[in-house]
């Protein structure tokens, strides 16, 4: 049985930024070579035990993913925001996309990387609609993607293994606390996003990681 709706968890399917599309494309100097995030509550909701996983319906219209009751997994209104910036700014051309999460439904979570797609539009798109715009599963835009029970350092040290990523090149994004202070021991620098995944997070942790890279320089 599916556990009972975790409380204080952000289930809003509209942003409060009217601008976040266009605030998401930003210069920066200092490029991570590997930005990795959460999954439940980070880009998306409900939690993966919060479903009944039986089977996975997409809708062949909307693209809506629903579990066996009809139960629906909605991404966090600016996630296809941010994650267009890393699929489509040159800028970013070669940087990886990674997953890591500790939830134990992870055949649930496999299957909705499968079928949650992304709406990725590059800045053009975004500022006059001329420009390119294309849904790809969350699954594959991700090179690495790390789902298992347990500690997240776990998680990162696959993830360095697999990428030959430092911890320094790396960006973190996930809503737990807990999560954030154990990968920041390893060096990695981090997001904190309680509310799921926003473009003021997002730009936050850049701004961080830019702090973080002079400091190394020095």
């Amino acid at each position: 049985m599916p556990k009972p709706l975790a409380e204080g968890k952000n289930r809003s399917t509209e942003s409060n930024d009217p601008d976040h599309a266009t605030r998401v494309f930003k210069k920066w100097t200092y490029i991570p070579q590997l930005v990795v995030f959460d999954l439940d509550f980070t880009l998306w909701f409900p939690a993966m035990d919060e479903l009944h996983g039986e089977r996975f319906v997409k809708d062949p219209v909307t693209g809506g993913v629903t579990d066996a009751v009809g139960q629906q997994v909605h991404f966090y209104p600016e996630v296809c925001a941010v994650l267009s910036v890393l699929k489509t700014d040159p800028q970013f051309r070669n940087t990886k996309i990674g997953v890591a999460s500790r939830t134990e439904e992870i055949e649930n979570a496999k299957k909705c990387l499968e079928l949650m797609d992304v709406v990725l539009r590059d800045q053009v798109a975004v500022e006059d609609e001329t420009g390119k715009s294309v849904k790809k599963p969350l699954g594959s835009i991700a090179a690495y993607v790390t789902v298992f029970p347990g500690s997240k350092t776990a998680h990162f040290k696959m993830l360095r293994e697999q990428s030959g990523v430092a911890f320094e090149d790396m960006l973190f994004n996930d809503d737990e606390e807990g999560n954030v202070a154990d990968v920041s021991d390893l060096g990695v620098v981090c997001s904190h996003c309680p509310e799921g995944l926003t473009v003021a997070s997002w730009l936050q942790g850049m701004e961080d990681f830019q702090l973080a890279k002079k400091q190394q320089s020095q």
